[in-house]
Parts: structure tokens; sequence; C-alpha cells
């Protein structure tokens, strides 16, 4: 239940957004949405099963449109739940490029964002001063560095079906990062 709360809630930001932005945009913006299958664990397609389910809702921006190439900027909003270890709530942006050769696209982006963290079981910090160890907040809130890769098709009217393979980060772990990873498979629609 607190998923499809939590995917309503998104749907409600994106298409608010949506709705506030102005008629004048030549191509206006697009609505991607995305499945994503998760997992934390070093880069390996071997855990990919092992892991959880997401959603990712975004849109992007465009900073060169050409026929044959795209330099774009993300914005996005995703929720994924790893049923044994956690569950995430993250906004993020990237940058990155997009190259098409004839109807089919390779893109990378690289960014970062919030991750609110919120662990299946309890988790502890320890005191610096002290060395004891102490109950950390049910919620924590993490920096999200990621890059990813994807391949697309895209259609005659503008909608791309695509796939993404994607690395981020929680920060900090432990002073440093624990790696996940996701698989995407999603769409993205403009809307004018």
């Amino acid at each position: 239940m607190k998923t499809v709360q939590v995917f309503l809630v998104m749907l409600l930001v994106v298409t608010t957004v949506k709705a506030q932005k102005p008629k004048s945009t030549r191509n206006g913006l697009p609505i991607t949405l995305s499945l994503f299958s998760e997992s934390i664990s070093l880069p390996t397609f071997r855990h990919l099963q092992t892991g959880g389910l997401g959603l990712k809702i975004g849109t992007e921006l465009f900073y060169r449109n050409r026929p044959s190439s795209q330099l774009i900027q993300t914005l996005n909003v995703g929720y994924y739940r790893h049923p044994r270890v956690q569950a995430g709530l993250f906004v993020s942006s990237e940058f990155g490029f997009r190259k098409y050769v004839g109807v089919f696209y390779a893109d990378a982006l690289v960014g970062g964002g919030a991750l609110l963290v919120r662990p299946v079981s309890p988790s502890y910090t320890q005191d610096s001063n002290t060395g004891e160890y102490r109950k950390a907040p049910a919620t924590q809130l993490k920096f999200m560095p990621t890059i990813n890769a994807g391949l697309g098709y895209r259609f005659h009217h503008r909608t791309t079906v695509f796939t993404r393979y994607e690395l981020f980060g929680e920060m900090p772990f432990r002073e440093i990062l624990l790696p996940h990873q996701a698989l995407h498979l999603g769409a993205r629609i403009f809307f004018n």
C-alpha cells in the first residue's frame, strides 16, 4: 500500500510540473517512466535478480537538441524497495549525451542526488569520541552519486523505449560508499 501511495505522490508532482510549463516550448518536455531491478552489490549482472524493485519518474531538459545528438539534463524522483535490507526514496539530476544512429540511440549520464533510506532492521553509528555504538535514526539522508549508460529505440512520433544500466552509491556508509546497481526498462513520452 505504501508503494502505491509513493507512486501516486510522485505522479502528482510530475503532472503538476507539466501543467505549469508554458505552452511556448517548441518541442515540449518528455515524461520518462522506468521500472528497475535494484541490488546492493559491486557491478555484476549476477546479483540483479537478488535485490528489489523500483520506479523512477522524470523529465529531460535539452541544452542541445539536434536530430543526431542531444545534450541533456534529467530531473528524477524515484522509489525502490529491497525487501530484506531497505527502502529508498530519491531525487536526482544527471547530465549526459545521447547519440542517435537512425532510430536507435545510446546515451551516457553522470549526476547525483539525495537518497532518503529507511533500513529494514535497526542500524547503529559509532560515536567518534567514545567509540560507543548508538542506534541510528530510522530514516537517513544520504548523498547519491550516479553513473549510467543506456540503449534505446525512437518511434516516428518521438516516443522512445529504452534499457539502462545504472550504478549509484549511498554515501556515507561507514565513511565510504555502499554500491548499488539497477537495470531499467522504460519509456520516454512527449506531450505537446
